[in-house]
């Protein structure tokens, strides 16, 4: 029976009813269960995703971690204090430009001398002076990190402190900021192991704060 302005429903007493079913069961009503508590059977490493640091899910749920067999080997170097170029040597290396990430020596970024790519040679020049420590270069493919073959030596890259300031009249009891400049200091501490002790009969450390620029 349906009811309208035109044909309107007659009779004594009309009652209307009307009634809407909603489904329910006994279960309780849980908060949201955390993406870090959903576990699934897996036989592959997975990835864990998030977007601006809040966890989502892959891409058609397919998370498995892929392992790409590394892709060439240097197999020798050279590099000129001088004129900071680094020269690597080796095997099915990368040889467009497209195909490295970078290339770094010393904790410092090397620029690609694209003329002299191939897949034996990369030629590159040092953007600022190297970091001093024992070091060896490194050359990210698109892939990855390239390996180095066991045998190469590493380079030596010494460090030069040319002054202190202040050189005198230090409080004994400590708390005294010292200054130090000179040549192949650390630009950034983060990357390198600094230990500083005076000749002193207690070998009073210092402990660095802040990288040097020089």
């Amino acid at each position: 029976m349906v009811d309208s302005e035109t044909s309107p429903l007659s009779g004594t007493n009309i009652t209307f009813y009307s009634n809407t079913t909603v489904p329910y069961s006994t279960n309780l009503f849980y908060d949201p269960v955390p993406f870090e508590f959903i576990r699934t059977y897996e036989e592959e490493p997975q990835l864990i995703v998030t977007v601006n640091d809040v966890p989502a899910v892959c891409h058609n749920l397919t998370c498995n971690f892929t392992y790409t067999e590394p892709v060439g080997e240097i197999t020798g170097y050279t590099y000129d204090h001088d004129t900071k170029k680094l020269v690597i040597t080796g095997t099915d290396l990368p040889n467009v430009t497209a195909n490295i990430s970078s290339v770094d020596f010393a904790h410092t970024h090397c620029t690609i001398d694209e003329t002299t790519l191939t897949n034996e040679t990369i030629e590159c020049t040092l953007d600022e002076d190297p970091t001093c420590g024992d070091h060896l270069p490194i050359l990210t493919s698109t892939l990855g990190i390239i390996p180095v073959d066991d045998t190469l030596n590493y380079e030596t890259i010494y460090c030069t402190l040319t002054s202190l300031f202040p050189d005198s009249t230090l409080n004994l009891l400590g708390g005294d900021n010292l200054t130090f400049t000179g040549t192949m200091l650390p630009k950034v501490l983060s990357t390198s192991t600094v230990a500083i002790k005076f000749s002193d009969t207690s070998e009073t450390t210092c402990i660095p704060q802040i990288s040097s620029t020089d």
